[in-house]
C-alpha cells in the first residue's frame, strides 16, 4: 500500500476511516469546477488533502507519480515543494496543515472497560 494515499483504490477502509475520524475540522475548503486548478505549498508536516466530493487529480514537486482521489480518499503530502490538484469533475477538497488528533473527551476507563 502506498503510504500517501489512502483511499477506496486501496482497499484499506479501516485507515481511512481512522484518519478521517481522528482530525478536526480542514482548516480550508475549496470547491472546483471540473478542470480548475488549486495548489499549496508542501511542508512535509502531514499536511493532508481530502476529496470531498467529485474526482481529483493530484500531483506533488519530486514525486513521479501522479494520483486520483474520490470522495472520500485523502492524500498525505510528505515531500517539500508545489502540490497541485485539478478537479476531474466538479470537486470539494479539504485541506488540513497537519494530523492533530480530536482531543479525547472522556474517561478511558468507561470507552475501553465498559
Amino acid at each position: 500500500m502506498n503510504p500517501q494515499l489512502l483511499g477506496s483504490g486501496n482497499n484499506n477502509q479501516t485507515a481511512k476511516r481512522f484518519i478521517l475520524s481522528n482530525l478536526s475540522t480542514p482548516d480550508a475548503v475549496v470547491d472546483l469546477v471540473a478542470g480548475q486548478g488549486w495548489g499549496v505549498r508542501g511542508r512535509r508536516r502531514q499536511q493532508t488533502l481530502f476529496c470531498l466530493q467529485g474526482r481529483i487529480w493530484v500531483t506533488q514537486e519530486c514525486d513521479i507519480r501522479d494520483y486520483v482521489l474520490d470522495e472520500g480518499d485523502a492524500f498525505l503530502i510528505t515531500l517539500p515543494g508545489l502540490v497541485m490538484v485539478r478537479a476531474l469533475t466538479p470537486a470539494r477538497i479539504g485541506y488540513a496543515e497537519s494530523l492533530l488528533s480530536v482531543p479525547f473527551k472522556g474517561r478511558f476507563s468507561q470507552t475501553v472497560f465498559n
